[in-house]
């Protein structure tokens, strides 16, 4: 009993349970590459054809990322951080399992790749169907979506580091018989920082364990799986060691069902005008009293008008309020929503950018010589994302005027934006390069001949696939950390559903373009291999989609109003709660030492 009481008063700061998710955050960095590079398993290991696997890719790329808003809203009214973790990371271990089981070596004589069978048409693909490949990439998507959202609360986000409190100042504590100069709260930073940064060190080791894995198995895809899969269950039973720790779920509204509820409610009463019936606005409780609706979307504050005084009275203790009855402060909040939605569509474009590392950028450097895998040139593009975002905080934002609080983050974006044209550019003549040096050799027709030039060709365009995924990523989530309701949470939410859904969305571009060359060169620009399509055509159309997109952008962001600012994520967050001494004293005058007596007081944490 006593154990557990220690053990309790141990845990009882939230940092230190972050060290229940360690396992878990190593699993996270061990299946980054493995599904990085999941169109290669489908082309070099099924023998699909590179337009097939390119749209399994993309299509669960997208999935992924798109379902995450409605984990976030699952979180928020039902689950809790902690089960929804615990669930999705029993999906995700068993669709990595299931794809481990999905190789052609137990469905084709022990054969490690599909042989594919010149008189029967998708015969790689028809065999794939009968494999458990398609439930363990449905477990992968809805796993992978769930996982992301409370793994990152409960490690990273309760290790975020705060100023210390204006009022905090150094003072003497007494430590048995000496007195130290302590400054307060000093130690509280220092551990969170140090658990912080252990996060980072554990998911790292998955990523570097990854990256070795992959130049160890070379092509054992069942292991790189099985492995993955083994990892995220050992991370589980760690995590469950942690349950009795935490404390109870805290279910809260969503932003999103606020915005519904406010719609709805408009409707039923779009007869109204509430210009009229000011007296009659629904404000709340407590300090919303005095609170008056903005003229913007005026139409969506008949949502807050009760129609008459004794229904709605009735309404507001009833359950169903929500949907006839909203307070004024509901409603700014959908508004808010409502406003940042024209910005938000020109942000889709950048997500079937980003899409393009993932499939054909990766095809292309398994189809050149040299010698340089993969993950070498996915590594530089991660430390491109760091570094460029790091550069532009340092050298950049702090010198834009009216900095943060308003244009930095649409600067940040906008130049993200000009960088991906620039890495579609580059791409294109990589590859015009690449295709003219196979024609030179007298390898064009040949589907998996390697180019004879270096795959180095290919770092520019990866440094800048990282350029534009750290200046415009990071300069979304930092827009609707400003601008979005409950941003803290609900920031890199609304980023990965919109990047998701561009995503998604570059399936169909890649099926229209490829219709229209079809229909009007009797040619296709994306054959059944990478030797065999005309990549440097589809970077140019990426290239114009970029640039359209860019003008679009500047138009819709000088004419977006940016005085409806929130705050940002960081001032959302409640300040750190530090060690209080607070210093009295002596009633013991005969020593007459000017020494107080010390006393600690424990306050409340997050």
């Amino acid at each position: 009993m006593r154990t557990c009481d220690g053990l309790r008063r141990w845990f009882r700061l939230p940092e230190l349970l972050v060290t229940f998710t360690f396992g878990l955050l190593f699993g996270k960095g061990l299946i980054t590459y493995v599904l990085d590079n999941l169109v290669t398993f489908l082309t070099d290991i099924w023998k699909l054809k590179l337009k097939e696997a390119a749209a399994i890719v993309n299509l669960q790329e997208g999935l992924r990322n798109m379902l995450q808003i409605h984990v976030a809203f699952c979180i928020d009214a039902f689950l809790g951080y902690r089960w929804m973790l615990f669930l999705s990371s029993l999906l995700y271990s068993a669709g990595l399992g299931l794809l481990a089981f999905s190789v052609p070596e137990y469905f084709f004589n022990k054969e490690k790749v599909c042989v594919p069978v010149e008189k029967v048409k998708f015969y790689c693909f028809k065999k794939l169907k009968h494999t458990p490949f398609w439930e363990g990439l449905a477990l992968l998507i809805v796993g992978g979506a769930a996982q992301v959202i409370p793994l990152y609360s409960l490690s990273f986000d309760q290790t975020k580091v705060l100023r210390v409190p204006k009022h905090c100042t150094e003072t003497r504590v007494k430590v048995g018989c000496r007195q130290l100069k302590v400054k307060i709260g000093g130690w509280r930073k220092l551990q969170l920082r140090v658990i912080g940064w252990l996060c980072f060190v554990y998911m790292m080791l998955g990523t570097i364990t990854s990256f070795y894995g992959f130049i160890s198995f070379q092509d054992n895809w069942h292991q790189r799986f099985l492995i993955s899969a083994i990892a995220i269950v050992i991370g589980l039973l760690w995590f469950v060691c942690g349950f009795t720790f935490y404390g109870p779920r805290r279910l809260q509204l969503s932003p999103l069902s606020t915005m519904l509820r406010a719609l709805i409610a408009a409707a039923r009463k779009w007869g109204l005008k509430y210009r009229g019936n000011l007296n009659q606005l629904h404000r709340g409780d407590g300090d919303n009293q005095n609170l008056l609706p903005t003229d913007h979307l005026e139409w969506l504050n008949n949502a807050a008008v009760k129609e008459s005084s004794a229904a709605d009275d009735e309404l507001i203790t009833s359950v169903k309020k929500g949907w006839r009855l909203c307070t004024v402060r509901e409603v700014e909040q959908a508004k808010l929503l409502s406003n940042i939605i024209p910005l938000s569509v020109t942000f889709i474009a950048y997500g079937m950018v980003e899409s393009l590392g993932n499939t054909f950028f990766i095809e292309q450097a398994n189809t050149m010589s040299g010698g340089i895998p993969v993950v070498v040139l996915q590594m530089i593009q991660w430390i491109s994302k760091i570094s460029v975002n790091r550069g532009y905080k340092m050298v950049f934002e702090k010198r834009i005027t009216r900095i943060k609080r308003r244009y930095s983050d649409g600067v940040k974006i906008g130049i993200g934006m000009l960088a991906s044209i620039i890495c579609c550019a580059v791409a294109s003549s990589v590859e015009a390069k690449r295709l003219k040096a196979l024609r030179q050799e007298g390898l064009s027709n040949d589907p998996e001949a390697p180019a004879p030039i270096t795959a180095s060709w290919l770092l520019l365009q990866f440094f800048f696939l990282g350029a534009m995924e750290g200046l415009a990523d990071d300069g979304i989530q930092d827009f609707f950390g400003h601008y979005a309701p409950d941003s803290r949470r609900y920031g890199p939410v609304f980023t990965s559903t919109l990047t998701g859904f561009g995503t998604i969305l570059n399936v169909g571009f890649v099926a229209i373009l490829n219709y229209y060359t079809e229909s009007r060169y009797r040619e296709s620009w994306l054959g059944d291999s990478i030797n065999q399509s005309r990549l440097d055509y589809i970077y140019r159309a990426y290239v114009i989609l970029a640039l359209l997109n860019c003008f679009l952008y500047a138009f819709v962001s000088t004419r977006h109003s940016y005085d409806n600012i929130i705050g940002s994520p960081e001032e959302e967050l409640e300040e750190i709660p530090f060690l209080e001494v607070e210093e009295t004293e002596a009633r013991d005058q005969q020593n007459n030492r000017g020494q107080g007596n010390d006393q600690l007081h424990r306050i409340s944490v997050r």
